[in-house]
């Protein structure tokens, strides 16, 4: 299991943990970090930080520019958590719940020279209000990590006027960034169940589940596991753990595990000596069966890579998936000397796709990183939540 200390909250921690200098190879179960809200290099880039020297203040308020980055959490954890709890809920088939996104989508897919991190992700393309809409129709799914129903839907009224202020270049009301502040600190004690429940991970009971993949990988008898497990312990050094998680509004204990909405498989490989070279990693499996299943490539740093599927989708596929990634981790083994942790290393990750995730709650957060702020907005969680 992952030991307390090699978790790091989404925002900062109310209490800092020591810094280790040296980064060790990860043994199974940990992730080989530095903690996190511990700055391991300047916080503001160069160019980043030019441009807003020259911006602020003598064209742009600094309550504008702190205002545009509250939003931007607000707006992208919304995303990611629909993400999740969409793709838990219909799997591959979550594509058909934004539809909406389509046309703006396949407008920006012209622009090939301009392609980011989001282009292929349709919740991207959703207006604010289609956002709101979406997690009205969903409210089962998403509503638990947020807050009372009516309380929520109250406050769209001052989100979206602060939204419009926002996309308009409108200067903001001198309490919009005090609201939006508000709500999220209102957010933190969901985001903490969302992100905890994620990495409550457990190895399913081969006695009880005969699904493709308990049986093919946690008692070995697909046929890649056969060829692969032991051989690339003795080889490589490598190792995989195959577990479980189950999101807030599922059942808990189901009689089958494929097939069954909420649940999600979480398949990590562990190296020692060499590590993975995650881009290139990437590159061989975003666009074959493996990266059509996945939810989350997670990139822990070069010693430990995790990749997330849906139960919901057909644990046949999930299970040969499984094996192609063994393999694909096998293959690209980092040569020589790179720097493959920290918070420079996880913003590269990040910026490949939208389904790395890396160095964020989705990594990081459990049940043992309390007391954390996951927005660092004035509020947080001292311990887990009820329910």
């Amino acid at each position: 299991m992952t030991s307390p200390e090699d978790r790091r909250p989404i925002g900062q921690p109310t209490e800092q943990p020591e810094r280790h200098s040296e980064q060790q190879p990860a043994l199974e179960g940990e992730s080989g970090h530095a903690p996190f809200g511990i700055e391991e290099s300047p916080w503001l880039g160069s160019t980043a930080e030019a441009a807003l020297r020259a911006v602020i203040p003598g064209f742009m308020e600094d309550t504008s520019a702190a205002l545009y980055a509250r939003w931007w959490q607000l707006e992208c954890w919304l995303r990611s958590l629909a993400y999740v709890e969409l793709r838990a809920l219909h799997g591959t088939k979550w594509i058909d719940a934004v539809k909406a996104a389509n046309l703006r989508l396949e407008q920006d897919a012209v622009y090939t020279h301009m392609a980011g991190p989001d282009s292929d992700n349709p919740l991207a393309y959703l207006d604010y209000s289609q956002v709101v809409e979406l997690i009205e129709r969903f409210w089962d799914q998403i509503g638990y990590a947020l807050f009372e129903k009516a309380s929520w839907q109250g406050r769209q009224v001052d989100l979206k006027r602060i939204r419009h202020r926002i996309g308009h270049m409108r200067r903001p009301h001198a309490d919009d960034l005090g609201r939006l502040e508000q709500v999220l600190r209102d957010l933190e004690g969901g985001t903490f169940k969302a992100l905890s429940t994620y990495n409550d991970r457990h190895v399913p009971d081969a006695a009880l589940y005969s699904d493709a993949v308990t049986t093919g990988w946690i008692l070995g008898e697909h046929e890649d596991a056969r060829r692969l497990v032991a051989h690339a312990d003795r080889q490589y050094e490598a190792r995989i753990r195959v577990r479980v998680s189950t999101r807030t509004w599922a059942e808990r204990s189901p009689t089958r595990i494929a097939g069954t909405p909420g649940h999600l498989w979480h398949v990590d490989f562990f190296k020692r000596g060499r590590g993975i070279d995650v881009p290139a990693l990437w590159r061989d499996v975003e666009s074959n069966d493996v990266g059509r299943l996945l939810v989350h490539l997670e990139a822990h740093g070069g010693h430990h890579v995790g990749f997330t599927f849906s139960a919901v989708d057909d644990d046949s596929k999930v299970a040969d998936a499984i094996g192609s990634a063994f393999d694909y981790v096998l293959m690209n083994l980092a040569h020589g000397h790179q720097v493959d942790h920290g918070a420079d290393w996880s913003r590269r990750m990040r910026d490949m796709d939208y389904r790395i995730v890396s160095g964020d709650g989705w990594t990081a957060v459990d049940e043992t990183t309390v007391p954390i702020s996951n927005f660092g907005a004035g509020g947080g969680v001292t311990k887990r939540p009820r329910g």
